[in-house]
């Protein structure tokens, strides 16, 4: 298979499934916030001018959206997945929440000039190739106001572990490269499909290094004001230079 066409069913398939698994997503996985997560959204929002308008990319089914809109923001979320937009709208129906907006749309497909004062893309990055990383920062530079700031989580994983699942994609003959998880991934995706477990082998997973997920911040024109490693994710604090 050659790799285009591979990265493209993998982006496929991972639609498909959180597609399917979406009516259960909320109660395994919405309410589910922890204090490394809630401690940088908190700085990002510290850094919103008052009723500053937030993107909220790769939205899922709201995990973070009610606590954008408590803060007082209008909110824009965006997801590749119809069934967990479904999901967010019913859990903020727009007569309640006429501030917060959902539009079909995929990170790589992002394309918003200028008309946030921030964004968030929460644990949803380690589905994204590395062809597809510098296009998705520049995405994000382009939405975002000048000054304005993001706030995103890039999946960590220990390295011996992406050493095994490496040789092993590699023995089965997928055309990976190093930091991609797939060596489990069509048994597991069959399976979830079926009804059984959804698991993180599931779907597709890349781990970028650290430095890597630096260069590809700063090469889309923005600056990294923090970085911190926890609960098993790099958190990433980036603001758009004023012009």
């Amino acid at each position: 298979m050659e790799r285009l066409e591979f990265l493209k069913k993998m982006r496929s398939m991972a639609e498909s499934l959180y597609d399917q698994i979406s009516p259960q997503y909320w109660a395994e996985f919405g309410c589910d916030v922890d204090e490394t997560h809630l401690t940088y959204l908190q700085k990002f929002l510290e850094q919103i001018p008052p009723g500053g308008v937030v993107l909220s990319a790769a939205c899922g089914a709201g995990r973070f959206d009610g606590l954008l809109v408590e803060a007082g923001h209008p909110v824009l979320g965006i997801d590749q997945s119809a069934g967990m937009l479904k999901q967010a709208r019913e859990h903020f129906p727009l007569e309640r929440f006429p501030q917060l907006q959902y539009v079909k749309m995929g990170l790589q497909d992002m394309n918003l000039e200028a008309a946030f004062d921030g964004a968030i893309c929460m644990d949803a990055m380690e589905h994204i190739c590395p062809e597809d990383w510098p296009g998705i920062m520049l995405n994000f530079q382009k939405a975002l106001k000048p000054g304005g700031r993001l706030y995103f989580t890039a999946d960590w994983e220990e390295p011996e572990f992406m050493e095994r699942s490496y040789q092993r994609a590699q023995a089965l003959g997928f055309p990976v490269v190093y930091g991609e998880v797939v060596d489990e991934l069509e048994a597991a995706y069959e399976q979830a499909k079926a009804g059984g477990p959804v698991l993180d082998a599931s779907v597709y997973h890349f781990h970028p290094p650290l430095e890597q997920v630096q260069a590809w911040v700063t090469q889309a024109g923005l600056a990294i004001e923090e970085i911190s490693t926890g609960s098993e994710y790099h958190h990433i604090l980036a603001r758009k230079e004023k012009t």
